[in-house]
């Protein structure tokens, strides 16, 4: 290559480790969201999916300049987390759905 050509070679590069990235990404998040839905009401449902999110983040970058300290706290807090959610008295669980419902006073009323 002479100065000022372009180099077809490299931007094809560029352009296949960019879509591989997304293919990765996304095949993660499909993952992710199957892995969310099968550990809903498990005592690990927040645990699971912080674990495969460091696994991810391991696997495409170079963290190793980083303390293990900051994964492991993310871990810890996830667990916390899922044991506060399981183990506390008075534990209330609302649902997406049923915070979206007007609640009905009717039979409140009647009695």
């Amino acid at each position: 290559m002479g100065p000022g050509e372009t180099d077809l070679m490299a931007w094809i590069a560029i352009i296949l480790l960019v879509a591989a990235l997304y293919l990765i990404i996304t095949l993660y998040a499909a993952f992710d969201r199957w892995a969310e839905r099968k550990a809903h009401g498990t005592p690990l449902a927040k645990t699971i999916p912080t674990l495969l999110m460091i696994a991810l983040l391991y696997e495409i970058f170079p963290l190793d300049h980083f303390s293990v300290l900051l994964p492991l706290s993310a871990v810890l807090v996830a667990l916390m987390a899922d044991w506060s959610r399981f183990h506390l008295p008075g534990k209330m669980s609302v649902d997406a759905d049923d915070q979206s419902r007007p609640r009905s006073t009717k039979g409140a009323e009647d009695a």
